[in-house]
């Protein structure tokens, strides 16, 4: 009987490493899956992401990817005994909070990140620290399932023109440079949305990390090449943008003008990946042996921890659940129309609009869109007031645009940020140049409760905080547009004497329209 039971597993046993870790990763797994069920909005809003955009398509391979991670250091994991984290119990509340501020600010993606957050806080109060460091890479992975960097597509829309123009003009070449477009003897280039290199740079990002995990051992080696896989595929899209601007002018616009041009990217983007993947081989390190696995006595602690730290984080995720529900009960009321002066100090009211562009906003229950004439000159201005902000109506949102992008002939040729002298300092104001049938100039800010600001993230920030105090919820998005002369100079000091006595009216006539 004695040489039976000798023979038994060691998992059979209730007080060994195995029986520990079952019904920890059991915990573990129940408790993920029910802050999945208090949050799944927030969780269904990324996959949404995921299904409709090729950009953010790897999403689904997250999850797949960390639990084959976790299996592939299930050597290592097992050679700890799980137990309950206080820190992890922290990190999980950090979070929380996070996610609490995403969602009070109507930021999918802050949002995004604290539930990703609270998922990998979870297993780490329950499972414990050791067991955490274990994981640490697998879990943090988890990350790329937000799908975050669309933020990044302007700047890198601006890199891939000034890359491709500055070699074209390296080449001897001739160009014509406005904007985002150019012109060249053989034909007409413009950098648009899926030039940005986006999609390369995160497919380049996401399997550099995975490579970096695998092959490497130290830190300084993975660090080093997760940021090569990030530069590179940046380098790349430029010299693609050039190579296929080339191969367009060589051959009188025959090639790389249509379909082929997208292979020819991937192409050339998969040529790249292979190189930069053959050369990080070179320094491989052999993989870690794995350590003895822990004395069968020391998972005896198991009930006296997991079991009530895993009831507070289901608490926790309960209350945070509850309590966003109860704050975003709470609006500001619609007291009145959002009404703008007749007149700004030497300027007056005139009926009608001098140019056929307008900005595409969303829909909001107040705002106005009037025009001031001050002797020869006429500005626009548009107000959208968003009372009850929610996602599909706010201030700061990348629906509202300056100019509806397709339907040309408006297009944003250059931007910047200026600061606006008013009565009460500074006001930061982001300046758009327009050009269609007429060249204008725009000046964009946000009133975010009683607050201005032009940072999109400081708008939402003062969002966050407004909705956490209970205080007032409304927003709103301002623009003033004026013509340029020839010279594409616009109207600055007549603009800056505007919005000097402007300010103080469209205060007074925001307060009032929510009963402030």
């Amino acid at each position: 009987m004695n040489k039976i039971r000798q023979g038994l597993p060691a998992a059979t046993d209730a007080t060994s490493p195995g029986a520990g870790w079952m019904r920890s990763g059991t915990l573990a797994a129940l408790a993920s899956l029910l802050i999945l069920a208090l949050f799944w909005p927030t969780a269904w809003a990324m996959v949404e992401i995921w299904w409709h955009s090729e950009t953010f398509t790897h999403g689904f391979l997250v999850l797949p990817i960390t639990i084959w991670l976790i299996w592939h250091r299930r050597q290592h994991v097992a050679a700890v005994v799980p137990a309950f984290s206080w820190i992890g119990f922290g990190a999980f509340l950090i979070a929380a909070l996070v996610w609490l501020a995403g969602y009070l600010a109507d930021v999918r993606v802050v949002a995004q990140f604290g539930l990703v957050g609270m998922l990998i806080g979870a297993v780490w109060a329950i499972v414990g620290s050791r067991a955490a460091k274990q994981m640490t890479f697998p879990l943090a992975f988890l990350f790329f399932a937000v799908p975050v960097g669309e933020a990044l597509i302007l700047p890198l829309m601006e890199f891939t023109a000034d890359f491709t123009v500055g070699l074209l003009r390296l080449t001897g070449i001739p160009v014509y440079r406005d904007g985002l477009s150019f012109s060249i003897p053989s034909g007409n280039w413009s950098v648009v949305e899926g030039c940005s290199g986006i999609r390369y740079i995160i497919a380049s990002l996401t399997l550099g990390v995975i490579f970096a995990y695998l092959t490497y051992q130290s830190w300084w080696r993975r660090v080093a090449f997760i940021v090569i896989s990030g530069l590179v595929p940046i380098l790349a899209n430029g010299l693609r943008a050039y190579l296929i601007v080339m191969i367009g002018h060589l051959s009188d616009m025959k090639l790389a003008h249509g379909v082929d041009h997208l292979i020819y990217g991937w192409v050339f983007f998969g040529f790249v990946m292979l190189i930069l993947f053959s050369i990080g081989t070179i320094w491989r390190e052999p993989e870690l042996t794995a350590p003895a696995p822990a004395a069968l006595g020391a998972a005896a602690p198991f009930r006296k921890g997991i079991v009530l730290g895993t009831i507070g984080v289901v608490l926790g995720a309960v209350l945070v659940r509850v309590g966003a529900e109860q704050i975003a009960a709470h609006h500001s009321m619609v007291k009145g129309p959002t009404a703008l002066p007749t007149s700004v100090g030497e300027w007056s009211q005139v009926g009608g609009r001098p140019w056929a562009w307008s900005p595409v906003l969303l829909p909001a229950e107040l705002g106005a869109a009037v025009s001031y004439q001050r002797n020869d000159l006429i500005l626009t201005v548009d107000v959208a007031h968003f009372v009850r902000q929610s996602d599909a109506a706010e201030a700061v949102n990348v629906q509202n645009k300056i100019w509806p992008q397709k339907t040309p002939p408006w297009r944003v040729v250059a931007q910047g940020r200026t600061n606006l002298q008013t009565g009460d300092g500074g006001l930061a104001a982001d300046t758009f140049m327009l050009r269609g049938p007429k060249s204008l100039m725009v000046w964009r800010w946000y009133r975010i409760g009683a607050r201005y600001t032009a940072n999109p993230y400081i708008a939402k920030l003062y969002q966050a905080l407004d909705r956490l105090t209970l205080d007032r919820t409304d927003g709103a998005i301002v623009m003033v547009a004026a013509p340029v002369d020839g010279r594409d100079q616009p109207p600055e000091a007549e603009v800056q004497e505007f919005v000097r006595d402007f300010l103080p009216a469209l205060s007074a006539a925001l307060d009032a329209s929510v009963g402030e």
